[in-house]
């Protein structure tokens, strides 16, 4: 299997798959490359994709510190000399879109073609200018998530990790599945139904003091001052059903960055290139080829 290490030696594992244009995925918090095995046997034949393991997820190492978006990102650079990767594009997922921009933070759009984001807001805590990131806990409310909330998510993760990772399996899916009581129906049929047990299965291979320490860093951050700088052309794709973001959070996203086409999934949550791969897929290589197709 692949690895590379990195300047503070910690080994990621990565993939590679087809040839052509080369293709980053990066998966979200966790998550890991695996998550994207609905995408990589047809974006493979278009494109040489690259499918990373962050570090601390998957089978990559993990660190007692570097534990950052920041870390992430610089991951992904290092990463990308290595495999001697000029320009690519990338498809982040959740978290993966925060390492994304923190990339471009620091290093600019240089060597990015496009950008795929799955699901994900600029900003996760509630301000007073803010109020399109996660829902509140107690109040249930979209974008009412703030620091209580905060903590008492970080401590759900570290006192009980397996039901935290029962949970989040489950909040991938659609919101509709969720009484007033916020019991699942786990009666319901629903796309992505035979993906659960995985996906729970996977998110308990992560350690929870890693977990929180990426969480802490990512709830911490703020984009959209970012946004009007992301001048490479953006597809943004949102779950209507997602548990996550409200849809004005993509109305903001669309109107900040300075090329971007927004897609909502229809009857899809978080999970969405999972729980409608297909649809996904098709929309993807077609935003990724539009200008070569132009070009060509």
């Amino acid at each position: 299997m692949p690895f590379f290490t990195t300047d503070d030696r910690v080994r990621l594992y990565y993939d590679v798959t087809g040839s052509g244009p080369p293709l980053i995925l990066i998966h979200g918090l966790t998550a890991s490359s695996l998550y994207f095995h609905k995408q990589i046997p047809e974006f493979s034949s278009r494109f040489s994709v690259v499918a990373p393991d962050l570090r601390g997820h998957g089978r990559s190492e993990s660190s007692d510190d570097h534990l950052t978006i920041a870390r992430l990102a610089e991951d992904l650079r290092q990463m990308m000399d290595f495999l001697q990767i000029d320009c690519f594009s990338v498809v982040g997922w959740s978290m993966g879109a925060h390492v994304i921009f923190e990339f471009i933070k620091r290093y600019g759009c240089g060597r990015i073609d496009k950008i795929a984001i799955i699901d994900m807001a600029p900003r996760l805590l509630k301000s007073e200018d803010w109020s399109f990131g996660l829902p509140g806990v107690a109040s249930r409310r979209p974008g009412d998530f703030g620091h209580e909330d905060n903590l008492l998510v970080l401590s759900s993760m570290l006192d009980d990790w397996p039901a935290y990772c029962r949970v989040l399996a489950r909040r991938l899916m659609n919101k509709s599945l969720y009484n007033e009581k916020m019991e699942f129906d786990e009666a319901a049929q629903f796309a992505g139904k035979e993906d659960l047990p995985w996906l729970e299965e996977q998110a308990r291979k992560n350690r929870a003091c890693v977990i929180a320490a990426f969480w802490v860093s990512m709830s911490a951050k703020d984009y959209r001052p970012l946004l009007p700088q992301v001048t490479v052309p953006c597809l943004i794709a949102y779950g209507t059903e997602s548990n996550y973001y409200p849809a004005g959070n993509y109305d903001y996203m669309a109107r900040a960055l300075p090329d971007a086409s927004v897609v909502p999934f229809e009857g899809c949550g978080h999970a969405l290139h999972l729980q409608a791969a297909e649809r996904f897929n098709q929309i993807v290589i077609a935003f990724l080829q539009k200008g070569s197709m132009d070009n060509g």
